[in-house]
């Protein structure tokens, strides 16, 4: 997920469990954003902000505080949630929908599916051909190089013979598949950050849509892939602790 304290810095480590460091910390409960929560320790490993992960009552880690350094009274608090995209952008209106399988046409998910293309990545690589482009969390942390031949325009993800790396373009926003790991299509909020992310990452084509109309279309169909080529949030005030 992304740091908000500071912007750049991304928590990869969002497991539910407990860290070493908090496993026999005796912590008072404590409420942010109207959660009662266990604080931990500081975790000393993060030295871009004073960072405590934050547990239920099962002592499953819901979430982190992170402090700015020089003044420890501005905090942000970020949170896990079900969709990882939602972790990522601290954006808990992401929706999960079907499998990309079952928004597929039958004859192409078979295709992908008999060809062990099932992973984000995978995907992407055999859609570079045409318009569609997938794009999982991992992604939104670091967008992968394209390898292109300038002579018969073959372009894959792994390094080839002639071939000149060139950022992952995206020709067209409504031809934008956001997947998790489990290949479950997800669905952004209008107002969602992604948009920015992605465009400050590599600019869109010019025939992308507006985004309002881009939403609404994602929201009923999936695109099909092509035959296979030969704001941060608002700064939430932590309340006394309670007693």
């Amino acid at each position: 997920m992304f740091s908000v304290v500071s912007p750049g810095f991304v928590y990869t480590d969002v497991s539910r469990d407990i860290v070493e460091h908090d496993i026999d910390v005796v912590s008072d409960l404590w409420t942010f954003d109207d959660r009662e929560v266990y604080r931990g320790s500081r975790d000393k490993k993060y030295t871009h902000a004073n960072v405590y992960w934050l547990y239920s009552e099962e002592l499953e880690r819901v979430g982190c505080v992170e402090h700015d350094p020089v003044n420890h009274s501005k905090f942000q608090t970020l949170w896990f949630h079900e969709n990882p995209f939602a972790t990522l952008m601290q954006e808990e209106e992401w929706e999960s929908h079907d499998t990309i399988w079952a928004t597929l046409p039958q004859r192409s998910a078979e295709l992908f599916l008999a060809n062990g293309w099932t992973t984000p990545t995978l995907f992407l690589e055999h859609c570079l051909q045409g318009p569609t482009r997938v794009i999982s969390p991992s992604m939104l942390m670091k967008m992968p190089e394209v390898f292109e031949c300038v002579k018969c325009s073959k372009k894959s993800l792994t390094r080839f013979d002639h071939g000149t790396a060139r950022p992952l373009d995206f020709p067209s926003k409504e031809k934008i598949l956001f997947l998790d790991d489990d290949m479950i299509v997800c669905v952004p909020p209008s107002s969602s950050r992604v948009w920015s992310l992605i465009t400050q990452l590599q600019p869109l084509g010019a025939d992308s849509l507006p985004q309002e109309q881009v939403q609404e279309q994602e929201r009923q169909t999936a695109p099909s892939p092509p035959p296979p080529s030969p704001q941060p949030s608002p700064t939430p005030e932590q309340q006394a602790p309670s007693q």
